[in-house]
């Protein structure tokens, strides 16, 4: 559930919107609709905590995080849908990074090899080893059919 209390936000002397309240409630779907710089897009960055808001709160319920999928739509075409989804956990997918680069490795030292064993218990920690096969579950709970999850 988020919760927007009183919010507004000005650029200057312009007021893109002014004591807003409402709460998205779990199990809904919502839209945002208006013209072109009617603040859309603003009120959304607010949300996700992009842009601070003049005056006002924005709350998470407890333990629940948001995630947001920018609009450069041409960001991840290099790519698969599988990488982009996991890349939403940006530690985990740092940690993998990370991994792969130093096993890639010819000259691999014994610091290499105590880096690694700090990535692989954070990785394991973060249950990396089960990180696709729940991507792969959350793309087909949206529909995404199997054969697209790697182009």
């Amino acid at each position: 559930m988020i919760t927007v209390s009183n919010v507004s936000v000005q650029f200057g002397k312009r007021v893109l919107f002014n004591d807003v309240n409402l709460k998205f409630t779990s199990g809904n779907c919502y839209g945002i609709i208006g013209a072109n710089g009617a603040g859309k897009s603003t009120f959304l960055r607010t949300i996700y905590g992009d842009l601070d808001p003049t005056t006002g709160t924005i709350a998470l319920g407890p333990g629940e995080r948001l995630s947001v999928l920018s609009q450069d739509h041409f960001k991840w075409d290099s790519y698969t849908v599988m990488d982009t989804v996991m890349m939403g956990h940006t530690v985990l997918w740092d940690i993998m990074k990370q991994r792969e680069e130093l096993y890639a490795k010819e000259d691999f030292t014994d610091e290499d090899g105590l880096k690694v064993s700090e990535l692989e218990e954070k990785f394991a920690e973060l249950d990396g080893w089960n990180a696709e096969s729940d991507a792969a579950m959350l793309l087909s709970g949206l529909g995404v059919k199997e054969d697209k999850h790697y182009v």
